[in-house]
């Protein structure tokens, strides 16, 4: 598919989705061509859903797709394979595929759980 085949499919897609909204599971399925002649995942077609502005996507206000993994699980899966401590350096490479974040946002994240917390340079789990 050319570009502005492409362009002219991808407009047509939005102003249906506005009239009828679909999950990303179903929209990857039913537009394939479209998603394969742009090289997008499932994983990402779901993100350019949620990234339409929501008139487009109908009135519909639950999501009905899940884009990112559970980070919070995910670090505790690590400490626990791990000991109970980690460092903070290490946690940043062991991240799931197509999960980036920072050093900060997961020392926010550890503040705002109760089950993580941070020691000098170390994610600990906390019992």
């Amino acid at each position: 598919m050319e570009y502005a085949k492409q362009e002219q499919h991808l407009n047509q897609l939005i102003v249906k989705l506005g009239d009828n909204p679909v999950n990303a599971d179903l929209l990857y399925i039913e537009q394939r061509e479209l998603w394969q002649s742009l090289a997008f995942s499932k994983a990402q077609v779901a993100l350019w859903l949620a990234s339409l502005p929501l008139a487009n996507v109908g009135s519909n206000t639950q999501a009905q797709y899940k884009v990112t993994p559970d980070l919070t699980q995910h670090l505790l899966a690590l400490l626990q394979q791990a000991g109970g401590r980690i460092p903070l350096a290490q946690v940043l490479k062991k991240l799931p595929a197509g999960i980036t974040t920072s050093e900060q946002q997961i020392r926010k994240l550890a503040q705002q759980h109760a089950q993580l917390d941070i020691k000098g340079p170390l994610l600990v789990l906390v019992n």
